[in-house]
């Protein structure tokens, strides 16, 4: 299945330094992606940093990687001239910052489409790991403007997509976003335009987080008009052909997306502000909050630092036991009644939270030991298991004698003896006779002399 060009289809942002030439090859560019509906913002320089927050919501970024040319060849006036080091390595700078400073704000594809060698550009983004993972089809695409314009800008782009499953979805999710985000706000604007202080008051007067249960509305509301979401992953056959054949790969990249599916890296946490599913580490040990969060907040004349958080302590379970628990069938882990267990919570390690015993402490000296948040379906089944453990009747053990007692296996069954008739059974005791008195015949005479002793 061809990947759907339309995706790529919005506000695209053109930077090139020869992007007002009507001669230069990246107007040809910028025409096939107007021609296709899109609308582009043509910028001959790198953006200031003021600005780059204002990119949140552009389609892809068509960037050069010399954004230096047109200056040159002005100063040169025709004739040759040498590009000085110094030049090249303020424009590197300058691109390279520009791309983490737009990641911040706006994970979208950034295309680079150059004159240059693509070899040599490539090999600078490989200096940068945090932007190009050579390992992994990168955000960043690197294409020679030749290239481009013989393929097509939108061919190019849906080739590339077809490699890049990350960005189908994020294309996908995107418009279903967008459209669910209009309808949500059309909808409660219609009703009235005070909505939000109608909700306001009321999460006032019921003594909970307003600003909280004002964002878990508006977030519930966008959900329910996203679903059923309209993936198709089917026609991505190379890479999920690379995860089967390619195991080691396959392994870490599995590792991986647990962790995205199940867990929150700090760096992604705002404030210190405690919250269900917020985890701790101090020494070797794991602790998890498990309280709900209309009490994680502070309210009226509370301090936030003071507020009880309450922990479950866990610890690193090892490899060997995971392999010996491991539920082949249902694909998940044994657990006894007093623990809950995380498969692959973060960085692949696996975490057994002990219900035994609950820890309450006031969150202000835990926060500085977060590593963490732990998601929803994970930390709501955490919860269900202690609140049934804390609720468990005690029951009576059974006693030993009580079990029913099981027989000793039957050794194989010996052939049942013929049935024999009368002058058989008579000739069969003569010859045990005559076998009894040869062995008397044969057995040595033993001496009944006393010993001296």
């Amino acid at each position: 299945m061809m990947a759907d060009q339309t995706l790529f289809h919005g506000i695209a942002v053109v930077i090139d330094d020869e992007i007002h030439n009507p001669e230069a090859s990246i107007r040809e560019i910028q025409s096939a992606i107007e021609e296709a509906g899109c609308h582009v913002v043509p910028l001959e320089q790198i953006p200031s940093d003021a600005s780059v927050s204002n990119l949140r919501e552009v389609a892809f970024f068509v960037l050069d990687w010399n954004l230096y040319g047109a200056t040159l060849k002005e100063a040169a006036a025709g004739d040759s001239i040498d590009i000085p080091a110094g030049v090249k390595e303020a424009n590197e700078e300058s691109i390279i910052k520009f791309l983490r400073e737009l990641k911040k704000v706006r994970f979208a594809p950034v295309f680079i489409f150059t004159d240059e060698p693509v070899g040599n550009i490539v090999d600078k983004l490989k200096k940068h790991a945090d932007l190009y993972d050579e390992a992994d089809p990168s955000h960043i695409l690197v294409k020679s403007k030749r290239d481009v314009l013989k393929a097509g800008i939108f061919e190019v782009l849906s080739t590339w997509m077809e490699q890049a499953p990350s960005v189908y979805v994020l294309k996908k999710w995107e418009r279903a976003y967008s459209s669910a985000k209009n309808e949500l706000f059309l909808d409660f604007y219609a009703k009235s335009v005070h909505w939000p202080l109608v909700l306001w008051n009321t999460y006032k007067e019921d003594h909970v987080p307003p600003s909280a249960e004002l964002g878990n509305l508006i977030g519930r509301n966008l959900l329910s008009r996203m679903i059923p979401f309209d993936f198709d992953l089917s026609s991505f056959d190379t890479a999920f052909k690379t995860l089967e054949t390619e195991e080691s790969k396959s392994r870490d990249a599995v590792i991986k997306v647990l962790e995205g599916e199940r867990f929150l890296l700090n760096n992604r946490l705002r404030g210190n502000m405690l919250a269900p599913g917020d985890v701790f580490k101090k020494d070797k040990h794991y602790y998890v909050n498990i309280r709900p969060d209309c009490d994680c907040i502070a309210r009226e004349g509370e301090v936030q630092a003071e507020i009880k958080a309450y922990l479950l302590k866990g610890s690193k379970v090892t490899n060997a036991k995971i392999d010996k628990l491991f539920n082949e069938k249902y694909g998940n882990i044994f657990e006894s009644d007093t623990e809950s267990v995380i498969f692959g919570m973060t960085a692949g390690t696996t975490v057994s939270f002990q219900l035994r015993e609950l820890l309450v402490e006031a969150s202000g000296g835990w926060m500085e030991h977060r590593i963490g948040r732990l998601l929803p379906p994970y930390l709501t089944r955490l919860q269900q298991r202690y609140s049934a453990y804390i609720q468990r009747p005690g029951l009576s053990r059974i006693p030993r004698a009580a079990l029913p007692i099981i027989p000793p296996p039957v050794s194989a069954a010996r052939a049942p003896e013929p049935v024999l008739s009368v002058p058989e059974l008579a000739k069969a005791s003569n010859a045990r006779k005559s076998a009894q008195g040869a062995n008397k015949k044969a057995s040595p005479k033993v001496s009944k002399r006393k010993s001296a002793s």
